[in-house]
């Protein structure tokens, strides 16, 4: 009975601490969400979208995500990422935004744009454009096309804007 009383009690206090760092919701506009967290004592806010599309369609390709974060401390205002379920091979990630291109380099499961000088231009091109296309490879060799739908995007973008000055 002592086991079962403690087991609970760990259950109880970690969801309570996981839930006071939980982000919250800001809002939602089609297939992005904007969120809203605290790092290191500050306001960080954050869009993402799950893809809407994922090719090879036999192949388990997890979740796949594409994020920007909003960054108020350093000189780029903005992070962006991607993250799949898998890892993914040690070369440069395709992005393309309505015929603009940019690549990102992956780490694991994640990437990021190469250059961080274009973020500021790699979120403009998603505020203006259609699609995102994303084309990967992951560590076992297979090639994989992600499309990302950008309806909703700069919604979210001015949201996030809004809450983390």
């Amino acid at each position: 009975m002592k086991i079962t009383s403690t087991a609970l009690a760990i259950v109880v206090l970690s969801s309570t601490c996981a839930l006071a760092q939980s982000p919250r919701m800001l809002g939602s506009n089609e297939s992005w969400s904007a969120w809203k967290t605290r790092e290191s004592n500050a306001s960080a806010c954050y869009v993402f979208s799950d893809a809407a599309s994922k090719k090879p369609q036999h192949l388990d390709h997890g979740r796949v995500t594409l994020f920007v974060r909003l960054l108020s401390r350093d000189k780029a205002k903005t992070e962006a990422s991607l993250q799949a379920g898998y890892e993914f091979a040690p070369a440069s990630i395709r992005v393309e935004v309505d015929g603009k291109s940019f690549n990102m380099i992956p780490r694991g499961n994640y990437a990021w744009l190469r250059r961080t000088e274009r973020e500021a231009e790699f979120v403009r091109a998603l505020e203006k454009g259609r699609v995102a296309i994303i084309e990967a490879k992951s560590r076992r060799g297979n090639k994989t096309t992600y499309s990302f739908s950008l309806r909703g995007f700069t919604a979210m973008m001015r949201k996030a804007r809004q809450e983390c000055r």
